[in-house]
C-alpha cells in the first residue's frame, strides 16, 4: 500500500546508515593494529588471532578459533586417576594429599578436639574457637588477616563439631603457601584478648538465639544430651557462657593441641609442597603423648523442651545407638538411612529425591506431618541413628506411630531386592557426587586419616556398598534397634506421647 511504501522509504536511509556504520566498524577492526599480550601461552598464529579478535570492539570471536592454552577438540586428553599420598612429620603430625585437575587447591587443618573433650573449666571453648577463627591472631589483626586472604583471592571457613575442629580454605595453587600460613596461624594461635573474646561472645549469643528458632537443629542437640547423659558426646556444642575468659581457651588448646591429633590435608597441590608447609607451621610442636579421648557411654533417655515456634509445631527425634566411623557396619547403616529416606511435605523431584523411600511413602503421606527423615551421625567411638519428625500437635502422636511401624518393619521384615538395589545406588550416587567438589574431597581426606589412619577412595567405598546384602541390612538394623531408645522433643511437647508408650510401639 502507499502507507507501507512511505514507511519503507523513510526507514531505508536509516538502515543504510546502520549498514555503513557496521561496515566502517569492521574495516576498523581489520585495519587496527593490535599489540600482542606478553603471554607465554601465545605460541601460534592461532593464539595471536584469538587475542586480536578479543581486543577489538565490537568483540567478534568466531567459534572456530581455539582459545589459547587449551587443547584442541581434535586431540583430547585422558584424565589421570587421582593419586593420594600420606606422610608423617617427625613429631607425629600427619599429612595427606590428592592430585586434582585445575589451577585451584583446597587446604585444611583438622584438630581432633571438640566439645566432647571439654572440662568444667573449659566448657564452651570449642564454640569460642569456631568464632575466633580467621579473626585476629597473635601475629595479625583482623583487618590484616582479612586483607591478606583477599589479596590472594582466597576463601576461608571453619567448623566445629563434638570431636573435630576444621580450618579450611581455597585459592589458586600458586598461592597455597600464603593461605596455609594463615590457616595454621588461626588454628594454633588465635587472639584471645578481651576485645576478641567479646566479639566471639556476641556471635555465640546470636547462635544460641537462632537455635531456639531452629527446631530441627535443636532437637538433635537435645537428643545427644539425653543419649549420652550430658557427658562426652552429650556435652552441648553451643555454649551459653558469654563470660568465658581467654585464658580458658588458651589452656584448652595447650592441653589438646597434640601433634598426633593434627592432620593436614590438601587437594590440587603437590605432596612435597604440602609436607614442607606443614613442617614449617607445625614442625616446632613438641611430640608428646596425647591425653586419652573421653569415652562416651550411650545410655538412652528422654529430654523435652517446650518452645513457642512460628508454626506451632513440635519436633521429635527417636534415636538409638548408631555406629562409630570405624565400625564394620558403617556402610550398611548408610544404606539403611537411604532405605528409610524421607524429606519434607514440599519435597519435589523424581525417585532420586527419595520419593519412593519408606518414610516418604508411609509417614509423610499423613496430613499434618511437615517433615520426617532418617539420620545417622558417627563419631570416633560411637554414633546415633534414628528418625527426626516435625508435625502439627494434633498429628504428632499418629506420626510417631507411623515412624515406629517403619522401624519395626526394618527389624522384622527382610528387605526386598528392589529396595536394597535402590538404597545402595542412592547411597553410592550421593557419595560419588559429593566427591566431585575439592572442598569435600579435602574434608574426606582429613577425616579418614584422623579416624582410620588411612584413606579409602570413593571408588573403593562404592564397590563395598555394591556388595551389601539383605542379610547385612537386617543384621545392622537389628543391632541398632536393640539399643535403648532415646526420645527428644522441642516445641509443642505436650503433644508427644509418654516415653513408655513410644517404647511399647517398638516391640
Amino acid at each position: 500500500t502507499m502507507q507501507t511504501s512511505r514507511l519503507i522509504a523513510l526507514r531505508s536511509p536509516m538502515l543504510a546508515g546502520r549498514s555503513s556504520l557496521r561496515a566502517a566498524a569492521l574495516n576498523g577492526i581489520r585495519s587496527r593494529s593490535i599489540s600482542i599480550h606478553p603471554n607465554p601461552l601465545i605460541l601460534t598464529s592461532k593464539d595471536q588471532l584469538w587475542y586480536k579478535f578479543h581486543n577489538t570492539w565490537p568483540v567478534v570471536v568466531p567459534m572456530t578459533v581455539q582459545v589459547p592454552g587449551t587443547i584442541s577438540s581434535e586431540q583430547g586428553v585422558s584424565a589421570k586417576e587421582p593419586v593420594c599420598n600420606i606422610s608423617k612429620l617427625s613429631n607425629g603430625v600427619r599429612v595427606i594429599s590428592e592430585t586434582s585437575h585445575g589451577l585451584g587447591c583446597s587446604l585444611a587443618v583438622f584438630l581432633q578436639l571438640g566439645s566432647a573433650v571439654e572440662t568444667a573449666e573449659t566448657s564452651g571453648a570449642t564454640h569460642y574457637l569456631q568464632h575466633l577463627a580467621f579473626k585476629a591472631t597473635k601475629e595479625r589483626s583482623h583487618f590484616m588477616l582479612t586483607r591478606d586472604v583477599e589479596k590472594i583471592g582466597g576463601h576461608v571457613a571453619s567448623g566445629a563439631s563434638r570431636d573435630v575442629i576444621t580450618y579450611a580454605g581455597e585459592c589458586l595453587s600458586s598461592n597455597a603457601e600464603k593461605l596455609f600460613e594463615i590457616i595454621a596461624e588461626t588454628a594454633t594461635r588465635p587472639s584471645t584478648e578481651a576485645y576478641d573474646m567479646k566479639s566471639a561472645a556476641d556471635l555465640i549469643h546470636q547462635d544460641v538465639e537462632n537455635s531456639t528458632k531452629n527446631g530441627a537443629s535443636r532437637v538433635l542437640d537435645l537428643l545427644h544430651e539425653a543419649a549420652y547423659a550430658g557427658e562426652g558426646l552429650g556435652a552441648p556444642l553451643l555454649t551459653s557462657n558469654d563470660q568465658l575468659p581467654g585464658s580458658a581457651v588458651d589452656s584448652f588448646l595447650a592441653a589438646n593441641l597434640v601433634p598426633s591429633r593434627i592432620v593436614v590435608a590438601g587437594v590440587g597441590i603437590e605432596h612435597a609442597r604440602l609436607a614442607a608447609m606443614a613442617e614449617q607451621a607445625f614442625g616446632e610442636l613438641a611430640a608428646k603423648s596425647a591425653p586419652a579421648l573421653p569415652s562416651s557411654k550411650y545410655v538412652g533417655g528422654d529430654y523435652r523442651v517446650p518452645a513457642d515456634l512460628d508454626k506451632g509445631e513440635v519436633h521429635i527425634a527417636l534415636g538409638f545407638q548408631g555406629v562409630g566411623v570405624a565400625d564394620k557396619d558403617l556402610l550398611a547403616v548408610a544404606a539403611i538411612q537411604s532405605l528409610l529416606g524421607g524429606g519434607d511435605s514440599f519435597s519435589a523431584g523424581g525417585p532420586g529425591k527419595g520419593l519412593t523411600s519408606r518414610i516418604f511413602t508411609n509417614v509423610l503421606s499423613l496430613q499434618g506431618v511437615l517433615s520426617s527423615s532418617a539420620f545417622s551421625v558417627s563419631y570416633h567411638d560411637s554414633g546415633l541413628f534414628g528418625v527426626q519428625t516435625s508435625a502439627s500437635p494434633d498429628r504428632a502422636a499418629k506420626a510417631i506411630e507411623l515412624v515406629c511401624r517403619e522401624l519395626v518393619r526394618l527389624r522384622k521384615d527382610k528387605v526386598t531386592s528392589l529396595e536394597l538395589e535402590r538404597a545402595v545406588n542412592q547411597t553410592r550416587a550421593s557419595l560419588l557426587t559429593n566427591l566431585e567438589a575439592k572442598g569435600i574431597v579435602c574434608e574426606d581426606l582429613g577425616r579418614q586419616l584422623l579416624y582410620f589412619g588411612e584413606r579409602q577412595s570413593g571408588a573403593q567405598l562404592s564397590a563395598k556398598l555394591a556388595k551389601l546384602t539383605a542379610e547385612d541390612i537386617s543384621r545392622a538394623a537389628g543391632r541398632i534397634l536393640a539399643s535403648p531408645l532415646t526420645v527428644s522433643a522441642y516445641g509443642a511437647v505436650q503433644a508427644v506421647p509418654p516415653y513408655e508408650y513410644i517404647q511399647s510401639l517398638l516391640k
